[in-house]
């Protein structure tokens, strides 16, 4: 039996999903049902034909190759390694020879006595850090070399970056998934998925949130590279999901469409009514990736339908429900069948548990959100009841529909929601209900929105709206004492802001145009920054623009040096930016 039939018997569901990922296996397996293979063995290789294509099945499965356009491994390359596997099922991998070698006596295998304390530290230290040498060595070696495709980008800048760079970076994530680095393989898969927004000019795209995920995943990818790692540091596949003590009663409060990225499906909300929980908003995700047909997607997908129910959780929004055994993991709720739904009954959101966490002053809406620093949209969730909308219209440039709303001190703030085609009807029904609040100021609306801070200013975005939740009489909020006189820095804070967003467009024009562009040495922004009095970033905006510039015109060009400088001062804009909106949106809603 040859290295390849060899190779084909012994793979797996779990080592061929390792290959290309999960999506790609299974649309492989889908593709092939009830195929039977065509193929032709060779000395050192086996052609396969799938689905059109010719497939050239090699020892490692790595190195197989297809006719396809695609440069990584595709569906028709897992689909030949399945369909072989089930041609040679008959057939087993020879067993390798018993080994003779003479081996010790029970006397001459006896090890020497080691001190307890030794032992019990070794075992600790086993116990943290698994891997081995050999383990860390290909780790290291894994993480440079993904930082050379990191490199290459910022060489050649995005106007000019090929088609096959996001190819390139999905070998690399499907490399890091090979030696469980789970965290570098999504920070690289989730690059290289923008990536391919920029190539193909699509409006989702946005330079400053790649630039951010961009410097992210250098930072991870720096720290993997060297020697004193440990697998916590690789992160893990699939997130842990502990079970919640007690039942959970959940009350449905919404759900949003979510289209026009890798994933589309719905997305439920729910309020955990247990009013002394830390995390009261709780979510259900429906998707399903994008790169299925939308035929099949919708002939052959089932809406979720969790909890031993046997009806999609669509047709529960209207339920209260108690859930025993329920898994929850960052405000996601397990589908699991292993939670059972115990109970349900009408759901009323007119109740004391939402009035009570429901916003009427903006301030504290700010104020909370910076100091709970929501790491996902179940901590960013909030209720808003708005005096009244003061306007509202469609930006066509932008193609946002954009609601501005008072609270009951007169400050403002700006609803927002881009258009699709998918979500046309929540459009219109934003625009029913800005027409009702102007025309009927008296009428009580409460908004479920998610909430951030950007350029300075708090922004929502849209999830439901309800027109028959009573509200209790707007009280009013007094600021903490940390935030009580900081109201005469705003001047201060508008200047620094200005300053951090010039030096922030510095860094997006070098990675969009690249080092080898002729971008001379900007000097103004290290004098501005330095006659501020900001020292610190002076000297990592001086550092990063030295970096570029020996770049360009030195012999010895090491990217490492200008990727490091990059990130520093990334990570310092970021920081600094975070307080000063904070701030700055507080005084100036």
């Amino acid at each position: 039996m040859n290295e390849v039939k060899k190779a084909v018997i012994s793979a797996d569901e779990d080592s061929l999903i390792a290959l290309a990922n999960k999506g790609i296996y299974k649309r492989a397996c889908k593709d092939i049902d009830g195929i039977k293979p065509e193929f032709t063995e060779n000395q050192d290789s086996i052609s396969v034909s799938v689905g059109g294509e010719t497939v050239t099945v090699k020892s490692p499965l790595s190195e197989s190759q297809c006719s396809c356009v695609s440069r990584t491994v595709c569906r028709h390359i897992i689909g030949a390694i399945v369909l072989l596997k089930d041609a040679f099922k008959d057939e087993a991998v020879p067993e390798t020879e018993e080994d003779t070698t003479p081996t010790e006596s029970a006397e001459d295998a006896k090890s020497p006595e080691i001190p307890e304390t030794q032992v019990k530290k070794d075992d600790k230290k086993s116990e943290k850090d698994e891997l081995s040498e050999k383990d860390i060595a290909k780790i290291n070696a894994c993480a440079r070399q993904s930082l050379n495709i990191l490199g290459d980008i910022i060489k050649r800048g995005l106007v000019r970056i090929p088609e096959s760079a996001p190819e390139n970076l999905e070998i690399a994530a499907v490399q890091c998934h090979s030696l469980k680095m789970a965290d570098a393989e999504r920070a690289l898969r989730d690059l290289g998925g923008r990536l391919s927004d920029c190539i193909e000019r699509r409006a989702s795209f946005s330079m400053k949130l790649f630039t951010e995920k961009f410097c992210n995943c250098i930072k991870m990818l720096t720290a993997l590279s060297k020697n004193d790692i440990t697998s916590d540091d690789l992160g893990v596949f699939r997130e842990k999901y502990e079970t919640y003590k007690g039942n959970l009663t959940i009350l449905p409060i919404g759900q949003r469409t979510v289209a026009g990225g890798e994933y589309e499906g719905e997305i439920y909300y729910f309020l955990n009514m247990d009013e002394n929980s830390e995390q009261r908003f709780l979510t259900v995700s429906d998707l399903r990736p994008t790169f299925y047909e939308v035929s099949a997607y919708r002939r052959f997908t089932p809406r979720v339908t969790p909890w031993g129910m046997g009806n999609p959780l669509s047709s529960m929004m209207r339920s209260k429900m108690v859930l025993g055994n329920a898994k929850i993991n960052k405000g996601k709720i397990s589908t699991s069948q292993e939670t059972q739904l115990l109970m349900q009954t009408k759901a009323d959101l007119n109740c004391n548990e939402i009035r009570n966490i429901t916003y009427m002053d903006f301030r504290k809406i700010i104020i909370d959100i910076y100091e709970a620093n929501p790491q996902n949209e179940a901590e960013s969730l909030v209720f808003v009841h708005p005096a009244k909308c003061v306007s509202a219209d469609f930006d066509k440039y932008s193609q946002t529909y954009n609601m501005i709303i008072e609270d009951f001190n007169g400050r403002q703030v700006t609803v927002s929601a881009q258009y699709r085609a998918e979500t046309e009807k929540f459009i219109d029904l934003l625009e029913k209900t800005a027409k009702s609040m102007l025309e009927n100021p008296e009428k009580n609306y409460t908004i479920l929105a998610s909430a951030y801070i950007s350029d300075g200013k708090l922004k929502l975005f849209p999830i439901d709206i309800y027109d028959f939740i009573d509200t209790y009489e707007s009280e009013d909020y007094e600021l903490p004492e940390e935030y009580a006189d900081a109201e005469k820095n705003i001047p201060f804070c508008s200047v620094i802001l200005d300053i951090l967003g010039m030096i922030q467009d510095r860094l997006e024009i070098t990675l969009q145009c690249g080092l080898q562009s002729d971008l001379k040495n900007d000097h103004k922004l290290e004098n501005l920054t330095f006659n501020y009095g900001l020292k610190g970033l002076s000297i990592l905006t001086a550092g990063f623009m030295s970096s570029a510039e020996v770049y360009r015109h030195g012999t010895d060009n090491v990217i490492e040096d200008i990727l490091r400088d990059m990130c520093s001062l990334e990570e310092y804009i970021n920081f600094t930016r975070k307080k000063l909106e904070t701030l700055s949106a507080l005084f100036n809603c």
